[in-house]
């Protein structure tokens, strides 16, 4: 059987990679050891999620056309 998430595994590993690095950087900017304001970090951390639902978006899809298949 085709893996639907197959195609997608490494850019959910890059995702999940990105939205750790930018917790990351938000809690050093909050701890107040970074000359990078919570403002930046905050939005780092906006586009790591914008671009993680962006793939979860996509795999919806794959298993909406899966599913329109099978009936």
């Amino acid at each position: 059987m085709f893996d639907v998430g197959d195609s997608l595994r490494d850019a959910f590993a890059a995702a999940r990679s990105r939205l750790r690095a930018a917790q990351t950087t938000v809690v050093v900017a909050n701890a107040g050891e970074s000359g990078r304001s919570a403002d930046a970090a905050m939005a780092q951390t906006a586009q790591a999620a914008i671009f993680t639902e962006a793939l979860l978006a996509a795999e919806r899809q794959r298993f909406e056309a899966i599913k329109a298949v099978t009936k």
